[in-house]
């Protein structure tokens, strides 16, 4: 019995400072006592590239087969790092039958301070900058929950003049 289950993503599995990502969220899950689940070796690619260049048909098996593997888990939420994971589970699995919660991790994080699960010390206040990745942003219209997740973790957040909705595309 789990209360979310961590899609890790392409990214999170196989690049270096993913991964650190994925590591510090499975970190901060355990001091707040969230129980999660990942789906390990039958978690699959969302098929986010093969839709973006085109490859319709590739898409939809990969849509297909990780529908089927979501369904079999009966995910409470599904909880993801990566823009793309969020937005295509999200938003493009339902055109093949999958409807799910998907949250962002900064989301999730914000739940576990407003719930008091995740206590934080006093934070050393550093100035940071925040990108906002277009499929986070423009495309999902989250914007705010990073930055209250940094602000919380004692982060001073200095805005780019090209933020939020005029964020440039990271790719």
């Amino acid at each position: 019995d789990f209360e979310v289950l961590f899609w890790v993503g392409c990214a999170g599995s196989f690049e270096p400072r993913a991964q650190q990502i994925a590591r510090a969220l499975v970190t901060i899950m355990h001091a707040a006592g969230v129980k999660f689940a990942v789906l390990g070796e039958r978690e699959s690619c969302t098929g986010d590239t093969a839709r973006r260049a085109g490859n319709e048909y590739l898409f939809a098996e990969m849509a297909k087969l990780n529908i089927e593997t979501l369904d079999g888990v009966n995910a409470p939420r599904i909880l993801a790092t990566c823009p793309h994971c969020l937005h295509t589970i999200g938003t493009e699995y339902p055109q093949f039958g999958g409807e799910y919660e998907v949250v962002h991790h900064t989301a999730f994080i914000n739940e576990l301070i407003r719930d008091g699960r995740l206590k934080l010390h006093a934070p050393q206040r550093t100035n940071v900058t925040f990108h906002d990745p277009c499929y986070l942003g423009r495309h999902n219209g989250i914007y705010d929950e990073p930055r209250y997740a940094l602000g919380a973790a004692g982060a001073a957040i200095t805005e780019m003049p090209r933020s939020r909705n005029d964020s440039l595309c990271c790719g």
